[in-house]
């Protein structure tokens, strides 16, 4: 049996079909999944997951001006040695640009799920900034997903880091052009 998704907005249909979509590629048996809006102070959204109830809540601030920037941790680095830092590592931040609340909505739905499935056996890793991670994919994903009853993709066994692509790229611009790829017909 799926998930219970509740949408207590009277909007984000979008967002709303892509979080059923995704729900169908796990096993959500017992898991209650309500959409709300926040009045957080502060916060452009809000959700959280309760093992013991197996209730998740993603919440968004309704009035809110787009395009929106916001950053969250996606990985850690070492600190040197040296450093008189109390923890020894540090964050590694990404900055994203949020069009709508649906992609807030999505954004938020992939963190908490991302904690749903570590806690329920599925995934491993449970990690704040895992979860960050695993919401950008869906994110990427969500912004070239073409609708309802189209398909979308398998969870991962672990989140992909949005700086993947910008390392990618500028490692490849470190090598130089790439050879010139020929066509035999």
């Amino acid at each position: 049996m799926p998930a219970d998704i509740k949408n207590f907005t009277g909007m984000l249909e979008r967002g709303e079909a892509f979080v059923r979509a995704k729900c169908e590629r796990m096993s959500t048996e017992g898991l209650s999944v309500h959409i709300k809006f926040t009045r957080a102070r502060g916060r452009d959204v809000n959700g959280y997951y309760r093992w013991n109830d197996r209730r998740m809540v993603l919440a968004v601030k309704r009035r809110l001006k787009f395009p929106r920037r916001a950053a969250y941790g996606v990985g850690t680095v070492p600190r040197p040695a040296s450093s008189a830092a109390r923890v020894p590592y540090r964050l590694v931040w990404h900055e994203e640009r949020f069009d709508c609340l649906d992609d807030l909505l999505v954004f938020v739905a992939g963190h908490e799920f991302w904690h749903f499935l570590c806690h329920s056996g599925q995934r491993k890793r449970d990690h704040e900034t895992k979860a960050n991670c695993h919401g950008f994919a869906w994110l990427r994903e969500f912004r070239l997903w073409q609708g309802a009853g189209q398909e979308v993709a398998p969870i991962p066994l672990v989140p992909p880091s949005p700086l993947a692509p910008i390392v990618a790229a500028s490692a490849a611009a470190a090598r130089g052009p790439a050879p010139v790829q020929l066509e035999l017909f």
